[in-house]
């Protein structure tokens, strides 16, 4: 078996830190498994870090990234967040198109009803009464989805 690559330098403090952590709580086994893994991988380590060291930079990570991107369900913390609630979120991936009345109709005419991802904000409810009239004409009315709750 091929020996494993050294751990980069963050790498190595993250699996430190990863240990300090799990010290602290009811994987003790697990904790100690590792520290001797460490050892034997010759992985430096810094005793004067607190057990709950990464707990804290785990706190701080979502409020931070609120100030640049924020998240779509407020006040929700997770380190497990998938699409705007992802700590991994980026801003050019919520990009924000305007709607147009023919994108909009063109939703309801044998496409799926799913929007495109970079459609951002469906349009307000006046622009939706506006298409509707547009739409009386072409037989759209009945069709048209009003929608109740966005978030973002």
């Amino acid at each position: 078996m091929a020996a494993a690559a050294a751990p980069t330098q963050l790498e190595a403090e993250l699996y430190y830190l990863i240990a300090r952590f799990l010290q602290s709580g009811p994987c003790k086994k697990s904790a100690q498994v590792l520290v001797e893994e460490l050892e034997e991988h010759q992985v430096a380590v810094n005793a004067h870090i607190p057990p709950d060291y990464l707990l804290r930079i785990c706190e701080r990570l979502g409020p931070l990234l609120d100030k640049e991107i924020p998240q779509s369900v407020l006040g929700v913390q997770t380190l497990l967040g998938v699409g705007r609630q992802s700590l991994l979120r980026a801003a050019k991936d919520f990009r924000h198109t305007l709607w147009k009345g023919s994108a909009f109709a063109a939703l309801h005419r044998g496409r799926p009803p799913e929007l495109p991802v970079n459609y951002g904000k469906p349009p307000n409810v006046v622009r939706l009464s506006f298409l509707e009239l547009l739409a009386e004409g072409v037989g759209l009315k009945e069709e048209t989805p009003i929608i109740v709750c966005v978030h973002e």
